[in-house]
């Protein structure tokens, strides 16, 4: 009996084998999102470094640091961005791995060129590891990893002095907890997937109430 030749058209399986190609590409980046107040500025420097036990034979230093984002200005409603973040970079010949990423924090559109530490400015913190520590949460099998934060202002006790932002991690319900916004990453979880950082706001307080111990930073309505 003689075989049957298909009447479909080879042109109509192309989709189908160029998805299956793209499919077997592994990402080398992941999407960083910031859910910001609509006053707050946004800079995020990102620090490479040679895979783990090998150095890079070049005239650079094995750590390089690169600007990865800064959102344009202080605005005036709450705002998300977005930003492709490499994994990976090369660089005279040497492949560098993301190891942290610093984000800078700035609570208001006024300069303070008289101050070292800026008083308006806070900090988050992403890490990069080959493994996470004992404790820590990986990536969900689905969705997005979100990390929370709050900030408030610490209004002085005095007629003289500035406000300060104070910007902690806290968890979805706005209790505080103890460091700065943001955590650890797994690398090899990362590719493809999304990370956010959610940063809303908190009641001012005077810096002798805060200093009393930790309080609950309770999530203004507005944001």
């Amino acid at each position: 009996m003689p075989l049957r030749s298909s009447s479909r058209p080879l042109w109509r399986l192309f989709p189908a084998l160029a998805a299956l190609a793209l499919s077997g590409c592994a990402s080398d980046e992941f999407t960083f999102e910031a859910d910001l107040p609509g006053d707050f500025s946004l800079v995020g420097n990102a620090r490479y470094s040679p895979p783990e036990g090998s150095h890079c034979n070049s005239p650079a230093k094995d750590d390089l640091t690169q600007r990865l984002f800064a959102t344009p200005g202080h605005g005036e409603r709450p705002y998300r961005v977005s930003y492709q973040v490499p994994l990976s970079i090369r660089s005279d010949g040497c492949k560098r791995e993301l190891r942290h990423i610093l984000i800078e924090m700035d609570g208001e559109s006024a300069t303070h060129p008289l101050d070292a530490v800026p008083p308006d400015i806070s900090f988050a913190n992403l890490a990069v590891r080959s493994q996470l520590s004992a404790g820590s949460a990986g990536m969900p099998k689905r969705g997005t990893r979100i990390f929370d934060g709050r900030c408030r202002w610490l209004l002085p006790d005095s007629a003289g002095g500035e406000r300060q932002l104070q910007c902690r991690a806290s968890d979805i319900h706005g209790n505080w907890l103890a460091g700065r916004p943001g955590g650890e990453l797994q690398r090899d979880e990362l590719p493809g997937r999304i990370v956010r950082l959610a940063i809303g706001v908190a009641p001012d307080i005077a810096v002798s109430a805060e200093s009393r111990g930790p309080q609950a930073l309770t999530a203004d309505s507005s944001n």
